[in-house]
């Protein structure tokens, strides 16, 4: 059996880099130990962040960090971000 080239335009829709986030940050990974958890946090334009408690990412604080969830803070309010869920 033979194998068709892709369409050029195909692979470069593909494999082209997005910057569309809508400002969101995205959770990769959570790691460390009980005492000095980190995390990886993508930032928007593809930027990766490892982070611990306390650090500041676009103006919200790193408060908690959970396996898979990390609670980020501004102003007197709290939210957590998950990571995604894994496609099936």
């Amino acid at each position: 059996m033979t194998q068709d080239a892709t369409p050029t335009n195909v692979a470069q829709q593909a494999t082209r880099m997005t910057n569309d986030l809508r400002g969101a940050l995205i959770l990769l990974g959570t790691f460390g130990s009980n005492d000095h958890p980190k995390a990886l946090l993508k930032l928007r334009g593809g930027k990766i962040a490892t982070v611990s408690r306390g650090d500041v990412v676009k103006g919200e604080t790193i408060v908690a960090i959970e396996e898979g969830r990390v609670a980020l803070a501004r102003n007197g309010t709290a939210h957590w971000l998950a990571m995604p869920a894994p496609r099936s």
